[in-house]
């Protein structure tokens, strides 16, 4: 009689573990999950049944006519939390999700070994290095380059990995979701930010529409466009 009340539990417990492990692994709907602090690190090569950002490229040129915009704070907020995300802003249009992040030390791996920030000035009590005259952060920018975090000029930059769980995140959350967008360029974060403030102020961003539509074209746009830094 002890033996089945001890055994009942351990064989119970198996049981459930497998069925936990089974439901993880075949729930996904892009590969697999990656170490979420170290994105670089086994590489990953994407494939068409894997990525979740940026699908429609992967089939033909796309035309980013989007007929809505709003600023997304739920979803910028549920980014933000990830590790590597400094801040994320997320705009959402009728179909996608675009997002415009910058990177700090709590993941290894979200881009090359390209460093587009200047931090010297922080040991020398400058927040600008390059002209101390001139010492100040502009009000509507989140990172002009200097004593910040990271960015990225172009979106190929990113890892595959990285770009992969916060695309796996925003489509988890909001299924809707036809296809995300992602970059750390530090002009389409500037310009994502000034967009949120307006948000904030209680103004539609459908006047901004236009705007965005050229913008995103330009940063996601088929040709792959470096944007100007």
């Amino acid at each position: 009689m002890r033996l089945r009340k001890l055994g009942f539990p351990i064989y119970g417990m198996i049981f459930l573990l497998l069925i936990l492990f089974g439901c993880s692994e075949g729930g996904r709907q892009y590969g697999k999950s990656p170490d979420h602090t170290n994105f670089g690190s086994p590489v990953e090569n994407a494939t068409d049944t894997e990525r979740a950002y940026q699908t429609q490229q992967l089939y033909g040129p796309v035309a980013h006519n989007n007929t809505a915009l709003t600023y997304n704070q739920f979803l910028s907020y549920q980014l933000n939390a990830l590790n590597g995300v400094n801040t994320a802003i997320v705009m959402t249009t009728d179909k996608n999700a675009y997002v415009a992040l910058m990177m700090d030390s709590t993941a290894t791996g979200t881009k090359g070994t390209t460093k587009e920030t200047n931090n010297q000035g922080t040991a020398k009590g400058f927040y600008n290095d390059h002209n101390p005259n001139n010492d100040y952060l502009p009000s509507n920018d989140l990172n002009n380059g200097f004593n910040n975090y990271e960015t990225a000029i172009h979106h190929d930059m990113l890892s595959h990995r990285f770009k992969q769980t916060i695309a796996e995140k925003v489509r988890l959350l909001q299924p809707h979701i036809m296809d995300v967008y992602i970059s750390a360029n530090r002009d389409f974060l500037n310009k994502m930010n000034t967009y949120a403030q307006e948000t904030w102020k209680g103004n539609s961003l459908m006047p901004l529409l236009p705007d965005f539509n050229q913008t995103v074209e330009r940063v996601f746009g088929t040709a792959q466009v470096l944007p100007e830094d």
